[in-house]
């Protein structure tokens, strides 16, 4: 499989509004306009908390066979975001709703696209598949990145950026009507096993449901760091590292330059191997990342530093988005987008409770508590991990 499908550029809307979106205009505009942590965490929580729909979105998109209507439907929530961004001034009740219409489309977008790309691929081409998708997400993230780096320079308020961000919005939308992906086949035969297999199937399932459900849990509390070290990650490291917004922006735009070239070894690794050595891998550099940080907090270090382990922990991510979606489809005894949709329920739960909690630290004790949580968090997450991965074995 060498070629890149053109529907693939629905992943850069999650590029653009879910990663730089928030990160470099949607955090600091609450945080200016309003000055409230609390009102930040909110909004925060509630694009996530859109994620326990996840499984209804999954499950409606494949009783009625409308993936593809849905996909559109979501393009079109996260341009909506940016127009309600737009015109946002101080009523916190519009930036609930540009959370609320964020959550929307990323968490219908995560639930789709993958599916898309597994449904349509055997299961050996399954994680170079999906580490092409998500390099268009990465691709989005590198194009506005720069150019909200290039114009931060150039003294453009928030409303041009937001422009720029509409139009790039706007091109994925655009892609998807032009190309759409093909349509989702739901294998409805599993549901007609002879009753001599069904005893055999049945204890299958449970232990597999075990490890499906230890999967779930791990990714929830991981969703604790990694949410607030990424999307709040930039707002983060300016007031407890002095690092410049706009350098945020050159090194988020930096880092998936990167990440668009090591996803595609990573599948490579991930289809000859397994994908549980990235999803590992990833681990390893959240705690590198959560625990460099909060050894860093106090000390004289270089501002870099702290931008040079955002970068790292923007490399685990996209690999553990690659993979999760390929492990949830093999624990899982689900149809295909009802399992994504359990899976971004757990992710997007994650990312709202996380914060969520996030947010009351800061109003109750200042960005250096984010950083503290999210190196307790990462340690609870390994152990899950370890947990699962015993699990995994006991199913075989």
């Amino acid at each position: 499989m060498k070629t890149y499908k053109p529907w693939y550029m629905a992943q850069m809307s999650i590029g653009v509004v879910q990663w730089v979106g928030i990160a470099l205009i949607l955090t600091p505009i609450i945080i200016e306009r309003t000055g409230s942590g609390a009102l930040m965490g909110s909004v925060m929580s509630l694009i996530g908390l859109f994620g326990v729909s996840a499984p209804l979105i999954g499950w409606l998109a494949d009783k009625y066979g409308i993936h593809r209507q849905m996909q559109k439907a979501a393009l079109i929530s996260h341009l909506l975001s940016l127009i309600l961004l737009y015109f946002a001034q101080t009523q916190a009740l519009v930036y609930l709703l540009v959370g609320l219409t964020i959550g929307i489309g990323t968490v219908s977008l995560l639930v789709l696209n993958p599916t898309f790309v597994l449904n349509s691929l055997p299961e050996k081409q399954q994680a170079r598949g999906l580490s092409r998708l998500f390099q268009f997400q990465f691709l989005g993230i590198v194009i506005a990145g720069s150019v909200l780096g290039l114009v931060s320079l150039m003294g453009w308020s928030n409303e041009q950026k937001l422009l720029v961000l509409m139009s790039m919005v706007c091109i994925s939308i655009v892609a998807v009507f032009i190309a759409p992906p093909p349509k989702v086949v739901v294998d409805k035969e599993s549901s007609q096993e002879t009753n001599d297999e069904s005893s055999t199937q049945t204890q299958t399932k449970k232990r597999g449901l075990l490890a499906f459900i230890l999967f779930l849990g791990t990714v929830f509390v991981s969703m604790f760091t990694s949410s607030n070290l990424m999307e709040t990650g930039p707002i983060i490291i300016k007031e407890v590292f002095n690092v410049d917004l706009g350098h945020s922006a050159f090194g988020l735009a930096a880092s998936a330059a990167l990440t668009m070239v090591l996803l595609e070894p990573a599948g490579r690794l991930a289809e000859k191997s397994s994908p549980y050595i990235i999803w590992m891998v990833s681990f390893a550099c959240y705690a590198i990342t959560a625990i460099g940080l909060w050894l860093a907090v106090g000390n004289n270090i270089p501002s870099f530093v702290p931008v040079l382990l955002i970068v790292l922990l923007m490399q685990a991510i996209s690999w553990f988005d690659m993979v999760i979606p390929a492990i949830a489809d093999e624990l899982s005894p689900s149809s295909p987008a009802l399992t994504q949709g359990l899976l971004m329920f757990a992710m997007a739960l994650g990312f709202g409770v996380g914060t969520f909690i996030a947010g009351q630290l800061i109003d109750a004790s200042g960005f250096v508590a984010v950083v503290d949580y999210c190196a307790a968090s990462i340690l609870v997450t390994l152990v899950l991990a370890v947990t699962t991965l015993l699990a995994k074995r006991l199913k075989k």
